[in-house]
């Protein structure tokens, strides 16, 4: 129940990229052996990923 709320509240925060890259952390056993520095990294990559995808489709679109 905890994961539920705690993927609410990233949902909330608009840290959708963070929430998406736990949910995939989640579903995998590839993530198992990573400390949590190296979880914790990987989800402020996707969150930062998520962004620069957001801000590229937006000025794209903008440009047409």
């Amino acid at each position: 129940m905890l994961i539920n709320q705690t993927l609410d509240k990233l949902d909330a925060l608009g840290l959708f990229g963070m929430g998406l890259g736990l949910r995939e952390q989640l579903e995998s056993n590839q993530y198992l052996g990573l400390s949590f520095d190296e979880r914790l990294g990987l989800l402020v990559d996707r969150e930062t990923e998520a962004r620069d995808s957001r801000r590229l489709a937006l000025r794209l679109k903008a440009a047409n």
